[in-house]
């Protein structure tokens, strides 16, 4: 299970926490809050990681696609942070 919470908005920017587990089954979740604020409202999207007990190789790829000058990851925890850095990067075979 996967909490978000608004816990700062304003008119250029909005910060999410998560508690919780980011697994395959809470993706789709984040993934369209990310989307409705960077696109839709078009504000920075800061997403505090300080909840999070665990990620799995699903949300470390989602971690990595959102990711940008729109989307930042804040308060990311050592494991979390090594289990993004350190997963391969994935290759096309088109």
């Amino acid at each position: 299970m996967l909490r978000v919470t608004k816990t700062f908005e304003d008119d250029s920017a909005v910060t999410l926490r998560l508690d919780g587990k980011l697994i395959s089954t809470t993706l789709s979740d984040v993934e369209g809050l990310c989307l409705h604020y960077a696109d839709k409202e078009n504000k920075l999207v800061a997403l505090d990681f300080s909840g999070v007990a665990f990620i799995d190789e699903s949300g470390a790829k989602l971690v990595r696609r959102i990711k940008s000058d729109r989307v930042a990851i804040l308060n990311c925890s050592l494991f979390v942070k090594t289990f993004i850095d350190e997963l391969p990067e994935e290759t096309s075979d088109r």
